[in-house]
């Protein structure tokens, strides 16, 4: 029984160790390389870019001569009109005709290069929505990140004082014993301890929240544990930043400026693409083809390979005369799109210059908390120590201990809140000037 009961406990314990040891770190490279892989939008723009892609392809083939064939088999019953022999026929005849035509459209060439343009500035535009989405999908893993590190930190923080107050109550229900308290401080540091205990749960359940929020933004399975990089280092920014600086880079690297600016050139181009619709179209064909007929007395090898061979070639043209002004709407709307994509490349440049601008505020702001809250933490430790010094010396009253503990607490989450934002701020400047992809 013993042994049975040995060996179902090392089973426990190889599980248990087994499950640990499987449980590895996931990195942020690692993290923003599955976000991105996975990740449905950048899958949705990686189709439409080969879509773009393969737009650009025909286009260039565009400026080739088409080339078509045609053919048909068939058999007439009735009155037929030869028109190889010229004779009108009562009789059931086969008959067999194929041709080979390729055009070429020599004048309206300018249709055809700017529909090159067209699709090489809509495919660019397609790349850069897709680095623009990866790009944003890697704000938003880091993001989540490092709200969960902030979260774990967090709840590091309250089991320290959880731990703290309850070495407190028994240290309070030591002195009660001995009459150098009252019996009502026991309640007192035994209430604090329950809301320390309450608020950590708060966190944990705070902390499972952006975990799980997390994976779902990795497409990982929910059901999996996970632990993550929490010495992170973080993106360090050093010395005055030049906002005019930023602003050039940003211009540079934007993927969202660049996807604006591409589809800007696109929009031109459809312009010049309706346009031609005004100007005629001269085609220069050439046409192979045969046909057999059974009502001939030759073989159909006789017929077709050699008798009944004809060559075409010829000039076709169209000139557009009214169409209902449908040509002239066609323009005036691509004109008017050409107009808008114009004042939205305008607008993102002066938004991209605001939120650099923005940004840099709140960094300058978040380092001088930064300096204010370690104050405050450290003014909050020193008055809490002291304040617990004269709580047990038997001049000061657990109320006063408990506020002071309380500032305390409140100034050390507050200080772990704005060290994790000023972290987040560095990697999203990253953002703001187009260089988080240097992260992957």
């Amino acid at each position: 029984m013993n042994k049975q009961i040995f060996t179902y406990l090392l089973i426990l314990f190889l599980g248990n160790s087994i499950v640990v040891n499987a449980q590895d770190v996931l990195t942020l490279n690692e993290a923003l390389q599955l976000a991105i892989e996975n990740n449905v939008d950048v899958a949705k723009d990686k189709n439409n870019e080969a879509s773009t892609r393969n737009d650009k392809t025909r286009a260039y083939l565009s400026l080739l001569p088409s080339v078509n064939a045609s053919g048909n088999l068939f058999e007439s019953t009735g009155t037929n009109f030869d028109q190889l022999t010229g004779t009108l026929r009562t009789e059931t005849g086969q008959y067999v005709n194929a041709s080979i035509t390729a055009s070429w459209d020599i004048l309206n060439v300018l249709n055809k290069l700017s529909d090159l343009k067209l699709t090489k500035y809509n495919n660019e535009s397609q790349k850069a929505q897709l680095a623009y989405t990866k790009d944003f999908v890697s704000l938003n893993v880091v993001g989540r990140y490092l709200e969960t590190l902030q979260a774990i930190k967090q709840d590091e923080i309250l089991s320290k004082f959880c731990d703290v107050q309850e070495i407190q109550v028994k240290r309070t229900q030591e002195l009660i014993k001995v009459g150098s308290l009252p019996g009502q401080d026991f309640y007192t540091q035994n209430a604090e301890l329950s809301r320390l205990k309450s608020s950590r749960e708060d966190n944990l359940n705070v902390l499972n929240s952006k975990k799980n929020e997390l994976m779902l933004l990795l497409r990982m399975n929910p059901a999996e544990e996970i632990e993550l990089e929490k010495n992170l280092e973080a993106v360090i920014i050093s010395g005055d930043v030049n906002i005019d600086s930023l602003y050039q880079i940003a211009l540079m690297n934007r993927k969202d400026y660049k996807q604006l600016e591409a589809q800007s050139l696109a929009n031109k181009y459809q312009v010049s693409l309706q346009r031609a619709a005004y100007i005629p179209s001269l085609s220069l064909y050439y046409d192979y083809g045969s046909r057999y007929s059974s009502f001939q007395a030759r073989t159909f090898n006789q017929q077709f390979l050699k008798d009944n061979i004809t060559n075409t070639i010829g000039l076709s043209v169209n000139i557009p005369v009214f169409n209902g002004m449908s040509t002239r709407n066609r323009v005036y709307k691509a004109k008017q799109d050409y107009q808008n994509s114009e004042l939205d490349v305008v607008q993102i440049k002066n938004n991209i210059y605001v939120e650099l601008k923005n940004l840099l505020n709140t960094i300058s702001a978040n380092k001088k908390k930064v300096i204010y809250r370690e104050d405050q933490t450290e003014s909050a430790k020193r008055a809490y120590e002291l304040e617990k010094e004269r709580y047990y010396l038997g001049q000061g009253n657990p109320l006063d201990l408990g506020i002071a503990q309380r500032n305390y607490i409140e100034a050390s989450l507050l200080l772990n809140q704005i060290n994790y934002q000023l972290m987040y701020n560095r990697y999203e400047l990253l953002f703001l000037t187009g260089s988080i992809d240097s992260l992957l």
